[in-house]
């Protein structure tokens, strides 16, 4: 491989690693804060309660009621149902995009790219089979979370944050 089919390659694949990095430091922040913020409330809101009869009286009421399920479930770690299904389409649009790119690229502008072209196609049709199966993926997951009862909203998610429906 020349030295421009390598740069081809290294190049990309560096930056890619750095936003990969970047992307998951800050999503652990975000996580963390958010979880610092959630116990930080139920903290307050059980500090509220004085007695054994406040926390009964509370739990008997539908904010009690989520406020225990929220205590005894663990969080989704990539989101809800909709959020993973709109990731993996979003995912499969950005990689068949490129995908796209890379291989018109080489195609229209092959005495340019000489010795990148192989690479460029390798590289191209990489990321479209990639595109096409996030978007295959996100298509099979939204038809069985629709056949499963997934997608359907419940009055838990449609309450408001003070409790009150929207």
């Amino acid at each position: 491989m020349s030295r421009i089919g390598s740069e081809v390659i290294i190049v990309p694949a560096l930056f890619l690693t750095i936003g990969y990095v970047a992307s998951l430091l800050a999503t652990t922040v975000q996580r963390r804060a958010r979880m610092k913020l959630i116990a930080d409330f139920h903290t307050r809101l059980l500090d509220r309660l004085g007695s054994a009869k406040d926390f009964s009286d509370f739990a008997q009421t539908d904010a009690g009621a989520r406020f225990m399920r929220a205590l005894t479930t663990e969080p989704a770690a990539g989101g809800g149902t909709y959020e993973r299904i709109l990731r993996a389409a979003q995912l499969g649009a950005v990689f068949i995009c490129v995908g796209l790119g890379l291989l018109l690229l080489s195609f229209f502008s092959p005495g340019t790219m000489a010795d990148a072209q192989p690479v460029a196609n390798r590289v191209g049709v990489i990321a479209l089979s990639l595109g096409i199966g996030f978007a295959f993926s996100a298509a099979l997951s939204y038809r069985l979370a629709g056949m499963l009862g997934l997608l359907r909203r419940n009055a838990d998610e449609l309450a408001a944050p003070g409790g009150t429906q929207a």
